[in-house]
């Protein structure tokens, strides 16, 4: 997916970014808070008004940081908006629910209210539903803050090996260096609106970016 020419004005604040790509090597959307990650990616997934222009494909996924649930169970979550998607019968989308479920780890919890889910395990049934849906292009925001540690590197490969194999767009905003280096190649480093740094993630080294440089010495130090 491509955009150009994005200007959002809220207040006293503006985001301001000139040119936007997204393909399955995914980017990603860094930025201290209040830089304007999150109205980035809802601009780019439809979801907010800007002047400019996003050419997007016509399925797209959106997965929040705190993701919404339905009254019901786990498994009729994603069914539910599967079939609705996809067009398809009750059958085939209780299995295609159930698969993703099981991608995400959440087999055991397929039948209990979605509601009692802790909120890792919502980020798990969002990610699940999302990727159940096919989407050509999938917006993700904070993917995995709320997920345990030990499980965070097979939800990565899940996103990465779906947008490689079904040629998916996928954009992320993270402050996560983890989750970058992981599925995206490119990224696009916003503060106070503006476009600090835009390139690969391999040269994200050599930016002076305050924010980066932090992001940088902190993974150091977690390693």
């Amino acid at each position: 997916m491509n955009a150009s020419n994005i200007e959002v004005r809220r207040g006293s604040f503006v985001l301001n970014v000139p040119t936007f790509f997204a393909g399955p090597n995914g980017t990603a959307l860094l930025g201290p808070n209040g830089a304007g990650k999150t109205t980035l990616l809802l601009v780019l997934a439809g979801l907010i008004a800007s002047a400019g222009n996003v050419e997007r494909p016509r399925r797209i996924a959106t997965v929040f940081a705190r993701p919404a649930v339905l009254r019901g169970t786990t498994l009729w979550n994603v069914s539910t908006v599967v079939r609705s998607v996809l067009d398809i019968d009750a059958a085939e989308s209780d299995d295609r629910a159930r698969t993703a479920l099981d991608g995400v780890g959440l087999r055991a919890a397929a039948h209990a209210e979605a509601r009692t889910l802790s909120t890792g395990e919502r980020q798990r049934l969002a990610l699940a539903r999302a990727l159940a849906c096919e989407p050509q292009a999938l917006f993700v925001d904070e993917p995995f803050a709320n997920v345990d540690a030990d499980a965070r590197p097979a939800l990565r490969t899940l996103v990465a090996t779906y947008c490689a194999r079904s040629r998916c767009d996928l954009t992320i905003a993270t402050s996560s260096l983890a989750d970058v280096l992981a599925l995206c190649a490119e990224t696009v480093v916003l503060n106070a609106g503006s476009v600090a740094y835009q390139g690969r993630v391999q040269e994200l080294s050599g930016t002076r970016d305050r924010y980066v440089l932090a992001l940088i010495a902190e993974s150091r130090v977690a390693s």
